[in-house]
């Protein structure tokens, strides 16, 4: 356990909360329901991650955009 704590845990990204979405979607179906609290929230944070970076892509393609127009 004491390697877990000393890792470089690096930046929460898409790729790395669907593996957990993933692994607790797994425990919840072996282990019963007990989980589900924790596999909801990750869903959630998955979710809003994914929202976030959509906007921020429209943002940027929008001032790309705007850059193009200024003559």
């Amino acid at each position: 356990m004491t390697e877990w704590h000393q890792r470089d845990h690096g930046p929460v990204t898409e790729e790395k909360l669907l593996k957990a979405v993933n692994i607790l979607a797994d425990i919840v179906e072996e282990k019963g329901s007990a989980f589900r609290p924790l596999y909801l929230s990750l869903r959630q944070q998955l979710a809003e991650l994914r929202l976030r970076q959509g906007a921020d892509a429209a943002l940027e393609a929008i001032a790309a955009r705007g850059e193009s127009k200024v003559a």
